[in-house]
């Protein structure tokens, strides 16, 4: 095993990477879903908290303001506390459901921030190993887990002191608070929660900053892949040399087939008289000038001539026109300008001996 480690020194390719996500194997940080849930949460909170106070000072108010005498338990008193209480469920639940909502947003972001949209239906499958106890020890028992948990106590090391740093000057006011009047208290108590949660929240942040870079590494470094794995996958990818071969023999086979049919469309066939052969087509109806059907030089000029003779097709030797054509045109294109007076002398004469008016 740990050959095969060293061995598997290049980067994962985009391919592995996104095999490895279909299997649901990401890099992602739970403590970056934390962090930025306390960060919303405590932001939320503070936005919301001097509405929501005003509010429920409000509705504790009309509460404390019912008159409680035997005489009155009845009538109007009765539907006023049913009022109160109906007032105080709204208000809890206008003030609650937005942070609760914001919260679930926030935490969803997070993950699709790390993970983007990921699904994967085989997930939701029983997997009855999980159900093993020794596996679970042996989970619990690995270098992994050891890891963790030194990871987990230092977070709670360095978030107390974190707390305590932040809070170290303003301990000394908590004992004074008994002297304080309602508002004020709570005032430098609301003061010293914020404080003492941004510097927790801060401190949770970084160490998931730390974290998901860790995450990332790890993950890049496990699919990490050995120069073997890199030619085999190349080589899927583009298939064997051979069938490739073969394919694209067929396919210049195919195409030669059905340049060779098209000889038998054309007006003429220009020749060098015995290296090259282009075979012209003038359509007017699909391109404005003519245009190669076939060309070839060799064996496959001497076919094309063959072929131009069958079918009666006017061959006509013109070394210039049949040279530059061959190099210049592909077949299907037009023939450039600068060939237009010397090809339409060609197909003037072709049409005269066929006894065809030019044009």
């Amino acid at each position: 095993m740990a050959d095969q480690d060293d061995n598997k020194t290049e980067a994962a390719t985009p391919k592995r990477k996104e095999e490895a996500r279909r299997q649901g194997q990401v890099a992602m940080s739970r403590d970056v879903s934390t962090a930025a849930v306390l960060l919303g949460g405590i932001g939320l909170l503070a936005a919301l908290l001097p509405v929501g106070m005003r509010k429920m000072t409000d509705v504790t108010r009309r509460g404390l303001t019912l008159s409680v005498d035997r005489a009155a338990l009845d009538g109007a008193t009765i539907d006023r506390v049913h009022d109160v209480i109906v007032q105080t469920g709204e208000t809890v639940l206008l003030l609650v459901l937005p942070i609760f909502m914001g919260i679930a947003l926030i935490g969803a972001g997070a993950s699709l921030a790390q993970t983007g949209f990921l699904w994967r239906p085989n997930a939701l499958q029983w997997d009855f190993a999980r159900l093993n106890p020794m596996k679970g020890l042996s989970r619990l028992a690995s270098l992994r887990s050891v890891m963790e948990l030194v990871k987990g106590l230092l977070k709670i090391a360095l978030i107390t002191g974190a707390g305590l740093y932040v809070m170290r000057d303003d301990l000394a006011q908590v004992p004074a608070l008994i002297a304080f009047d309602m508002d004020s208290a709570l005032l430098v108590t609301g003061r010293l929660a914020l404080k003492s949660a941004l510097a927790i929240a801060g401190a949770i942040a970084l160490l998931a900053g730390l974290d998901y870079l860790y995450q990332r590494y790890e993950w890049e470094r496990g699919l990490r892949m050995s120069k073997e794995e890199i030619k085999e996958e190349h080589k899927a990818a583009e298939g064997d040399p051979l069938i490739r071969s073969r394919v694209r023999a067929a396919q210049r086979d195919l195409a030669k087939k059905r340049m060779m049919a098209a000889v038998k469309t054309a007006d003429v066939v220009v020749t060098n008289p015995t290296h090259l052969a282009v075979a012209l087509k003038y359509d007017a109806a699909k391109k404005a000038a003519p245009y190669v059907v076939a060309k070839g030089a060799g064996f496959v000029a001497e076919r094309i001539r063959e072929l131009a003779r069958h079918h009666g097709v006017a061959v006509v030797e013109n070394k210039f026109v049949a040279r530059t054509l061959y190099k210049l045109v592909d077949i299907g294109k037009e023939i450039p300008a600068d060939l237009y007076r010397a090809v339409a002398e060609i197909l003037a004469f072709v049409y005269r001996a066929r006894g065809i008016t030019p044009g």
